[in-house]
C-alpha cells in the first residue's frame, strides 16, 4: 500500500480512521467504503488518483474498523451518515469534493449529494443505482417482493442474530461473502427457499481471489474482530426511519455530474434495474458505464479498469476549477 498515510480526523463527534494520499490541498476526493468492508477496499484506487493530482482520502465510516461507533441503531439514520461526510470534508478543509462511493458508501453518496449540492463537484457511483425517491418504506418493499422467501436485508432487522451468525468465525464469513458475490463465485450463489441464515447460499473458496489475497482479507478481519458486525449492520436497520426523515423532500435530483459503474455480474445491479432506469430522470447530467467479469466487488475485481474510469471521467468533466484547486 505505498503512497498511503493513516491518521486519525475528528468530525462529528467521531474519530474517524483516515487513510489518503496525495497533498492536503489538491482536489479531494472522498472515497466512501460499503459493507462489509472498510477504507481498505480503495487500496488500489488511492494511489492511481494522488499519482493524478488529487487528495484522496478513504476513511472507515461510523460503525466500522477503526472509527467504530455507537450501537443504536437510531445513530445510523442517512442524516447522522450525511452529516459525517459533511464534517470530513470541514476537518480536511474543503470547501468542495468529489465522492466516490461503493454499496452503502454509494447510496451515502447520493444523499450527499442532493442534500448539499454546494459541496459536491462530482459523484462517482459503483454498485447502486439511484432511482431518486421510494414510495414506501424499504421493509415493506422488500417483504411485498420476496414473501416468505430469504433477504439478507430483511434478515439484518433482526437484534443479534445475524451478529452471531458474522462473528462466530469472521474469516470465514468475510471469505465467504466476498467470493460469492464476486463475478467468479456468483455462479455458485443459491438462496434455498427454507434458508434462514445469511451464509447459507455462500460457499468457501478454493483458492482466495487475486483481488483479495489472504494478507488482504486478514486486515478485514481484524477490523471486524475488534468491532463485530453491529454498527455495520445497523445502516441496514436504520433504513426505514431513515426513509421516514426524507418522504416529504421534494429535492430529489442531483446537480452535480454522476459517473454511475456496475459490474454486469453484480447482483446488486440487477436487483436495481428499475432504479437503474430512472436515473437519467433524476441525474441531468449521467454517464454509465457496465464492466464485463465483474461482480459486487467492483473497484478491487477490476481496478484497473475502474481508475481508468474514475480519472477519465474527472478530467472531462474538470470538476475542480485550475485556479483554485477546490474551487
Amino acid at each position: 500500500m505505498a503512497f498511503i498515510r493513516e491518521r486519525r480526523v475528528h468530525a462529528n463527534g467521531l474519530d474517524f480512521f483516515i487513510a489518503e494520499a496525495g497533498e492536503p490541498g489538491a482536489p479531494l476526493v472522498l472515497c466512501l467504503h460499503g459493507f462489509p468492508e472498510c477504507w481498505a477496499s480503495w487500496r488500489y484506487q488511492l494511489p492511481a488518483l494522488a499519482q493524478s493530482g488529487y487528495h484522496a482520502v478513504a476513511p472507515d465510516l461510523r460503525g466500522y474498523g477503526e472509527t467504530g461507533g455507537p450501537a443504536e441503531v437510531d445513530a445510523y439514520r442517512q442524516s447522522r451518515l450525511v452529516d459525517d461526510v459533511i464534517a470530513l470534508l470541514d476537518a480536511l478543509n474543503a470547501p468542495r469534493a468529489v465522492l466516490l462511493g461503493h454499496d452503502w458508501g454509494c447510496m451515502l453518496a447520493w444523499q450527499v449529494a442532493r442534500r448539499h449540492p454546494e459541496r459536491i463537484a462530482a459523484v462517482v457511483g459503483l454498485s447502486v443505482p439511484y432511482g431518486g425517491p421510494a414510495p414506501k418504506p424499504p421493509t415493506e418493499s422488500m417483504r411485498e417482493l420476496f414473501g416468505d422467501h430469504f433477504f439478507y436485508m430483511l434478515y439484518f432487522q433482526q437484534p443479534e442474530l445475524p451478529e452471531r451468525e458474522l462473528e462466530a468465525d469472521v474469516e470465514d464469513s468475510l471469505r465467504r461473502m466476498f467470493h460469492s458475490l464476486s463475478a467468479d463465485g456468483i455462479e455458485e450463489f443459491r438462496v434455498a427457499p427454507d434458508d434462514t441464515r445469511v451464509l447459507a447460499a455462500m460457499k468457501r473458496p478454493q483458492t482466495p481471489p487475486r483481488w483479495m489475497r489472504d494478507e488482504d482479507l486478514a486486515y478485514y478481519v481484524a477490523r471486524f474482530r475488534k468491532t463485530g458486525f453491529t454498527g455495520a449492520i445497523n445502516w441496514y436497520r436504520a433504513m426505514d426511519a431513515s426513509w421516514e426523515e426524507t418522504r416529504d423532500d421534494d429535492n430529489w435530483a442531483l446537480a452535480a455530474p454522476v459517473l454511475f459503474l456496475g459490474g454486469l455480474q453484480d447482483p446488486v445491479v440487477l436487483f436495481g434495474q428499475k432504479a437503474l432506469a430512472r436515473m437519467p430522470d433524476y441525474v441531468p447530467d449521467l454517464t454509465t458505464v457496465m464492466i464485463d467479469q465483474c461482480g459486487h466487488w467492483i473497484q478491487m475485481e477490476q481496478a484497473v479498469e475502474v481508475n481508468r474510469e474514475v480519472l477519465n471521467f474527472l478530467q472531462e468533466k474538470a470538476c475542480f476549477s485550475q485556479s483554485n484547486g477546490q474551487g
